[in-house]
Parts: structure tokens; sequence; C-alpha cells
């Protein structure tokens, strides 16, 4: 029935006949799939609705979730100037005025409110720096997420820490009761890596508070956080020092890369070298402490070259400069997806909510199933990628956000129940900038309709 619904949408658009025809049998196959399992119970539930389901069913979505946002044609520009001219080193700058590299930086600083930016050539090498720079050496216990992406635990160990994971609640932020307890069972750990994973913030009074209390240095990860505020400032201000991404899946895409911020002087010279600056370059920094700081630095500091090139800068800085706009459209499409969701399937899908006291950015959306079975999660996400939207399952045993998996590559085991209980029917989907209005309405339709067919709705 549903490949024949599909062949009649097909008439109208020839040239997705073959994807209609596909998601059409891939649905089937799951729903049968389903149907033949040996619980009982879900067969009971899901067998008539499965076959009832055709009618209800919205239109197969076609659009490609992968696809990042293009770069301005200004970027484009810049960028092609840069390669004509041949200084893609961002020392090869006659100056900091003419440097793409520095003139970003500067820019980034402004936009986020703190004194100094470096741009390095990704959020890890941000991370990297962060730690290095407030002290982090080999053998020390760094706190961190439970629940954040693998860069985190892996940044860390590369520098020869521990890490020490938290808990996370069902909003997706950190657990601070959880971390209390964990400063008190690690009393050798002086850092606090904090994680703003897919922009969800915790209380930051309250983990200001808890920093002071403890003498815990704060460095926030804000990959997901550009454009994200807190109290109406841009999150990254309480910490000593901060990491951004840049990154394609981000909402500044340079390809790779990210900045690190700091208001401290000796931290921003050390950084400064520490990414690769040698000799006396500093001068091409537009944003930079005192001479007599860096001629500290120079001498100190190793080089880690882990400097972002010119035409990366090139790339981004129209985007650095049109974000806030950008971000009124994504949580206007964001609000309007979620609008679906909870209309037409509230009683199953559950989407965090966040402090009130948070400037949100709809770039992503998260949510959990409730009142589901294994069983029925697996046929929701096997009906949701059959239909077009590719949701991503957090306890796969490939994601890199699930802490279960860096165990793998010699992570410490912590028993996380409640972080383990809520990414077990969580969701992670992108929220393409490409997309029309139209587009984000259809895609959540099928993730509602999904999640009734695989919760047994006696409606469809």
């Amino acid at each position: 029935q549903l490949a024949r619904r599909c062949d009649t949408y097909a008439q109208t658009h020839p040239q997705t006949l073959k994807m209609a025809r596909i998601a059409a049998i891939a649905l089937c196959c799951s729903s049968a799939a389903a149907l033949s399992s040996p619980a009982a119970g879900l067969q009971a539930q899901t067998a008539a609705p499965a076959r009832a389901a055709v009618a209800a069913a919205p239109e197969p979505f076609l659009k490609d979730f992968t696809r990042p946002m293009s770069i301005p044609e200004e970027g484009i520009a810049a960028a092609v100037e840069v390669m004509r001219g041949g200084r893609l080193f961002r020392y090869c700058a006659t100056s900091a005025e003419t440097s793409q590299v520095a003139q970003a930086e500067k820019e980034f600083a402004a936009m986020v409110n703190q004194k100094y930016a470096l741009g390095v050539n990704s959020c890890s090498s941000a991370i990297m720096l962060a730690l290095m720079a407030v002290g982090v050496e080999p053998g020390d216990q760094v706190i961190t997420n439970g629940f954040t992406f693998t860069a985190l635990p892996s940044t860390i160990m590369r520098l020869g820490a521990e890490p020490v994971l938290v808990e996370a609640t069902k909003s997706w932020i950190m657990d601070l009761d959880d971390l209390e307890k964990k400063i008190a069972a690690f009393p050798d750990a002086k850092v606090l890596l904090l994680s703003h994973m897919r922009g969800k913030v915790a209380d930051m009074d309250r983990v200001v508070e808890i920093c002071e209390k403890n003498g815990i240095t704060l460095v926030e990860d804000c990959a997901h956080s550009c454009g994200v505020t807190w109290r109406g400032k841009q999150l990254g201000y309480h910490a000593k020092v901060t990491a951004y991404s840049t990154q394609s899946d981000k909402v500044i895409n340079s390809g790779e890369g990210g900045f690190v911020t700091t208001d401290d002087d000796e931290i921003a010279a050390k950084m400064i070298y520490l990414s690769g600056c040698y000799e006396r370059r500093y001068g091409k920094h537009a944003v930079r402490p005192p001479d007599d700081l860096c001629e500290v630095a120079m001498a100190e500091m190793p080089n880690l070259s882990c400097r972002m090139n010119e035409v990366t800068a090139a790339v981004m800085r129209p985007l650095i400069k049109n974000l806030p706009q950008r971000v009124e459209a994504y949580n206007r499409r964001y609000d309007a997806v979620v609008k679906v969701l909870r209309e037409e399937a509230g009683d199953v899908i559950v989407v965090p909510t966040q402090d009130e006291r948070v400037g949100t950015v709809g770039d992503h959306l998260n949510f959990y199933l409730t009142g589901v079975t294994d069983e029925q999660n697996a046929l929701f996400r096997q009906t949701c990628v059959a239909m077009g939207v590719p949701v991503s399952w957090f306890q796969s045993k490939v994601n890199a956000r699930w802490h279960v998996n860096w165990r793998k590559y010699g992570s410490p085991t912590f028993d996380l129940p409640n972080t383990d209980e809520v990414l077990r029917f969580a969701y992670d989907l992108k929220m393409p900038p490409y997309f029309d209005d139209a587009d984000f309405p259809a895609f959540a339709r099928v993730i509602a309709y999904a999640a009734r067919v695989a919760a047994g709705d006696d409606d469809l």
C-alpha cells in the first residue's frame, strides 16, 4: 500500500520517483520486521496501527540533512583573493591589519565580549590550549561532562590527564549535584571543563558558586554555543578560558577551525605562542596582550603549530558578522518544528526546555521518547530514516557522544545510570539552514508520525 502511495506522489514529482520507492520499501520492511518480533506485547501494540498508518503517513522527506550552510559570496571572494596573493599562512601577512586571521580574531573577540580571541585549527586545539594555559599537567584529574563529544575526554587524555565524568540531567545539562559529589570524591581535581552540549546550558550562577567554593578553575567548551547567551551576554564569559568551534556543523562554517578566548593577559600571551607563534610575530595579532608578556611567553612556551590559516578566516568572517540575524531564523524554524512535535506526538516526544536565563540557538533538534520499549524505539528510528529523516540515536554503538563508547580508546569507566537512561531514547538532528521554512514542519510531521507508529497509536 505504501509503495502505491509513493508511486502516486511520484507522478507529480518524477525526479524523486526512485527515492520515494526506496523510502516506501524501507518503511514496509521495517514495519514487517517489527511485526515479526518475538515480543508478543509489542506485536499486539503495533500490528494494527502499522497497517493503518499508510493513510495517515506524511510525504517522505527528500532533502539532504548532511549539507552545511553555504559560504557567503563575500567570504568566497575574500578567500579567492587570499589564494591569488599566496599569503595563506597567517604570519605571511604584511601586518595585523592585512591578516584575515588577525581581523577574524578581533571580530570574534568583539562578538563574545572578551578581551582576547585566538584563531586555531579546531575546537579540540582550542580546548587543549585552554587546559594547558590553566596549568593542566600529566597525571592531573579534569572534571568534565559524561554527555558530550568525544573530543573532550580525548583532549584531556592527550595531555596525559584523566577525565572525571559527571552525570547529565533530563535537560541534557551537567548534573550539578553530581558535580559536587565528584569534586568531593576527587579532591585533587582543580579544573572543570564544562561542555554546553548542543547549546544546553546548566545554571551558570551555581556553577560559578561551586567552582569558587572548591577552588576549581572553570574552562568552558562553547563548541555548540556561538550565539547562545546567559543573562543576555554571549555564553563563555564565566570561564578563565573558553573554546569555540567553527567546524561545518556549527553556526559559523569554516570547514575546520575554532577560537580560544580569555580576558587574562598572561594566559593570552601563553596561548599565542602555544598555538604556533614564534620569534616576534606576535605583532601580527590585532588583539594581543602587552609586549613584555609576549616576550616572556616567546621564551617559555612550546610551539604546537595549531594555527588558523588565512583562507579559513576569510570564509568565516561574514558569518561572524551576520550571526545575530541568522540566530533569529534558526529559532523561528526550531519553534515551528517543536510546535508540530508537541501538537502531534507530545505524549511520546519530549523536547527538553532551557533555563529562562538562556538565549538559545536552534541549530540542532534534540528530543527523547517516553513510554516506549527498546523495540518501539528501534521501530521509531527505522521509520524516520526510511522516510528521509536521519535522526541520530545517542546510544548507537558508534555515536561519539556516548561515554560507553569512549572506553574503547581507554577513557576511564564511570557508572552514569541517569545519563544512560536519558540517552537510551534520545535523538539528535541537524537543522540545515539551506532548507526552506516549509521544510521544517514537514520533517517534523515525519518524526511525529514515526513516534505514533512506534507507540502503537490506535488513531492512525
